[in-house]
């Protein structure tokens, strides 16, 4: 028996040139449409067991969750995006998401696996007006079922102008100016 060693017939010029830059992303869907969030704004993944409301929050925050001993600032992608309410019984799953020291959880339907995706595949967002939920998305591709995938920005949905926030940086102090 002979043995070789192959490392002669390694390309590395070849090998570099077949790797291709992927985004990782966790695939949800909020009102039948398909969304996903970059994989480094994601902490973890929560039941939405009990959320405890606050008085004169915006509709589309429906309050905070405690989620591993903190309370998390709530954000309903539905209600934010304008789709129809959750209908009772219905099931909620809240990705809980980071911007800088901030933690804000997302009310979403559903959430189904991580998804890597071709950095060539994603085509930037294209905002139309202010009253759709393209403000939000940051980026969309096409997915092999056919169907059109948004990427959502965190730090967007629970951003109510580019000045002022629904949730200040420092711990849970609210700025509302409506």
């Amino acid at each position: 028996m002979k043995i070789t060693n192959n490392y002669m017939d390694y390309d590395e010029v070849e090998e570099q040139a077949e790797t291709v830059p992927t985004v990782r992303m966790l695939m949800t869907t909020v009102g039948g449409r398909d969304f996903a969030v970059l994989f480094d704004d994601i902490i973890e993944i929560a039941s939405a067991d009990e959320i405890f409301p606050v008085p004169e929050f915006p509709s589309y925050a429906p309050g905070f969750a405690m989620i591993d001993e903190k309370s998390v600032p709530i954000i309903d992608a539905r209600r934010r995006f304008g789709f129809p309410p959750r209908t009772k019984g219905e099931r909620s799953v809240i990705v809980v998401a980071k911007d800088g020291d901030m933690r804000v959880g997302l009310m979403v339907d559903s959430v189904s696996r991580f998804r890597d995706t071709k950095e060539a595949d994603i085509n930037p967002s294209v905002k139309l007006n202010d009253e759709a939920y393209t403000r939000y998305v940051t980026g969309m591709f096409m997915r092999s079922s056919g169907s059109m995938c948004y990427i959502i920005s965190p730090k967007l949905m629970y951003s109510l102008t580019e000045r002022e926030t629904l949730f200040g940086g420092e711990g849970d102090s609210i700025k509302i100016n409506l």
